[in-house]
């Protein structure tokens, strides 16, 4: 994660950056430019870390065989729905459910600073758009989408959890 994240260092806080703007704009003002670029984004994400993290960064076995082709899998069903529009990323009707989606996406923002307050130095921590927040960032937001919603793509992020 180290060597990672030192190389990707202004790369991670552009991706922070866009995915805080996009998610305002598919929470606060949704629309189907905002949808669309949202699901551009997450497959922009899904494919850097499927490349650059797993194939450049963490080779392994798993990071080969398993996150590439989940990440890469990932990334095409995201584009794929631009076109078919299945998933409608919106804010929850009910009131716990908007309070459980905010909880979770600020958890996801605040992964690196709970790191950190738990003793994990940088570059040892990770990101926010690294593989695994990123996964939880997407499942939080597929979550808020349903019932539009494209369950191969949420079927696609569960085995990373």
């Amino acid at each position: 994660m180290g060597a990672y994240n030192e190389a990707a260092f202004p790369v991670q806080i552009v991706l922070i950056v866009l995915a805080m703007v996009l998610t305002y704009l598919v929470f606060a003002k949704p629309s189907t430019r905002a949808n669309n670029l949202m699901k551009a984004f997450l497959s922009f994400v899904f494919a850097w870390n499927g490349i650059v993290f797993f194939l450049i960064y963490a080779k392994g076995l798993i990071s080969t065989f398993l996150g590439v082709p989940l990440f890469i899998i990932v990334a095409i069903l995201f584009v794929v729905d631009i076109f078919v529009k299945k998933i409608e990323f919106r804010f929850p009707d009910v009131t716990w459910q908007k309070y459980l989606t905010i909880f979770w996406i600020l958890l996801v923002f605040l992964y690196p600073i709970i790191g950190f307050a738990l003793g994990h130095s940088y570059p040892k921590t990770c990101m926010s758009m690294a593989p695994c927040s990123l996964t939880a960032y997407a499942i939080a937001l597929v979550i808020a989408a349903i019932p539009r919603v494209d369950r191969k793509v949420y079927v696609a992020l569960l085995p990373w959890l």
